[in-house]
């Protein structure tokens, strides 16, 4: 899976109007399959919305509690900077979004996640 990450993300980075070819559900799914996840978390693609890509959390909180201390934003940076594909993608202007979904008591609460821009440089 993750050489075809590569080589879809390289193919659609080199073009001159990737926004217009963005794949966010193999994005969503590379972090899914391939990277260690919180359990009940689940990442998917959204759609564009303006200059930004969206996704969604969905965390289950009431079964996994624990993991409320962890961010879907943390989580967002660690897949879009951690691969070379995708921290070039920011370097050259992609604009990402998480959006959490969690389930507390029951219920399903959503929150609009910040902008993510850049990676931060170690």
């Amino acid at each position: 899976m993750k050489k075809y990450l590569i080589a879809g993300l390289l193919t659609v980075s080199t073009t001159t109007v990737f926004a217009e070819t963005f794949s966010g559900p193999l994005i969503a799914a590379f972090y899914m399959e391939t990277m260690s996840t919180p359990k009940g978390w689940e990442l998917s693609y959204k759609g564009k919305e303006g200059p930004v890509q969206v996704f969604t959390m969905r965390r289950d909180l009431d079964a996994y509690p624990q993991t409320a201390i962890m961010s879907p934003l943390d989580q967002m940076r660690r897949l879009m900077c951690g691969d070379d594909s995708l921290k070039n993608m920011m370097k050259n202007g992609l604009k990402v979004r998480v959006d959490a979904k969690d389930k507390v008591d029951g219920k399903i609460k959503t929150s609009k996640g910040p902008i993510l821009s850049s990676c931060p440089s170690y």
